[in-house]
């Protein structure tokens, strides 16, 4: 083991919480805002940075939501939502949908109905309407896996989560010039 290396969970100790968020945010992600209609024809809507591609056939995708998050807690598993991909520009929606009080997320945002209603956020690089396929308990989450209906797609860069911080992927270098 290198020097200023750590391990945690070693002889049946169990690897701690905060370890284990440490560890695993090492790993950069994309930001998204996962979207949904709440019941009374509101929009309701939360930054998730567990997102991935499942399978090409059928298109499927997951995210990974709190069990205690209103998405779920207050309004039940969603037959339809959306995955809005922030572009680096929307560090502020990242913040504004995981700040509290859940109900104001969409005060005086820029959006537009989806497949089934769903709400996609304006600005975004890319927007992708899902029915439910699975919800699936996994500890003190859920894993919902969605089939995607719809796909908007929009010019941009993604914005990136990693170490506790946001960032911006470097711009790739112009390979069209000698």
């Amino acid at each position: 083991m290198s020097v200023g290396a750590m391990r945690t969970g070693e002889k049946g100790h169990a690897v701690s919480p905060a370890d284990f968020r440490a560890a695993c945010g090492l790993f950069p992600s994309g930001v998204t805002v996962v979207t949904r209609r709440s019941p009374d024809g509101g929009a309701y809507g939360m930054t998730v940075s567990s997102f991935t591609s499942v399978s090409l056939h059928p298109p499927l995708i997951l995210v990974c939501i709190d069990k205690r998050a209103g998405l779920v807690l207050q309004l039940g598993h969603p037959e339809y939502f959306a995955v809005n991909i922030l572009s680096e520009e929307q560090q502020d929606l990242a913040v504004r949908f995981s700040a509290f009080p859940e109900k104001k997320r969409f005060d005086g945002l820029r959006w537009s109905e989806g497949w089934r209603g769903v709400p996609l956020i304006d600005g975004v690089v890319a927007s992708l309407a899902c029915s439910k396929e699975e919800a699936i308990e996994a500890g003190d989450h859920y894993v919902l896996v969605g089939r995607v209906k719809e796909i908007r797609q929009h010019p941009g860069r993604a914005l990136v989560w990693c170490e506790s911080r946001y960032h911006c992927l470097p711009t790739p270098p112009d390979s069209t010039r000698d």
